[in-house]
């Protein structure tokens, strides 16, 4: 089974200089053309191949996705949208101004503390956790080989969902990269 596990491409909340998770934003046209060259990027290994794909029910992961499989040529077995795959909750975070969340709560550190996090009148860690491994229980079949499945989701629930797959401790999640938009990561 190969998983291919990728952050939606840029949006218009990723530009807007505000802490954005759960609103739903449409791509830019940079955006696209993120997923595009993803897409044709992924054609070299996916062109011919079925694949499975599942997305967060976002506009942002949705059309990344589109825009993937438009151009990587693969065959879809299916496509699926998830719940368990959008971001975390944020709570009164949602639409404030990084400098703003900064000031107002400089104890919620998203980059290195998100297991100890808890968004005021949000989602914490567990939450999180608790809906990536229902995704994976209910959606990746770790015996089939051949199998190759496009997730694509964003930053914080992507960091959580590899932190799980790879069986790590909790706060190894903390040590983790942030994606970039169409950053992917591969796993075997």
């Amino acid at each position: 089974m190969k998983l291919y596990l990728i952050r939606h491409a840029e949006s218009v909340g990723n530009v807007n200089g505000n802490l954005n998770a759960t609103t739903d934003f449409e791509l830019t046209d940079k955006g696209v053309k993120q997923a595009k060259r993803l897409g044709e990027a992924l054609r070299k290994e996916l062109a011919g191949k079925t694949v499975q794909a599942y997305c967060s029910p976002l506009s942002r992961a949705k059309q990344t996705l589109n825009e993937i499989l438009k151009w990587c040529d693969a065959k879809v077995d299916k496509v699926v949208e998830c719940s368990d795959l959008k971001e975390m909750n944020l709570g009164k975070l949602e639409g404030m101004p990084f400098d703003q969340q900064a000031i107002e709560y400089p104890e919620v550190d998203l980059g290195t503390k998100l297991t100890y996090l808890q968004a005021p009148e949000g989602e914490k860690y567990d939450d999180v956790k608790k809906r990536v491994l229902s995704f994976c229980q209910e959606n990746i079949d770790v015996d089939n080989d051949d199998a190759k499945m496009l997730i694509v989701s964003h930053g914080i629930t992507l960091r959580v969902l590899i932190n799980s797959l790879l069986d790590r401790p909790d706060e190894d999640v903390n040590y983790l990269n942030w994606f970039e938009n169409t950053a992917q990561t591969v796993l075997s």
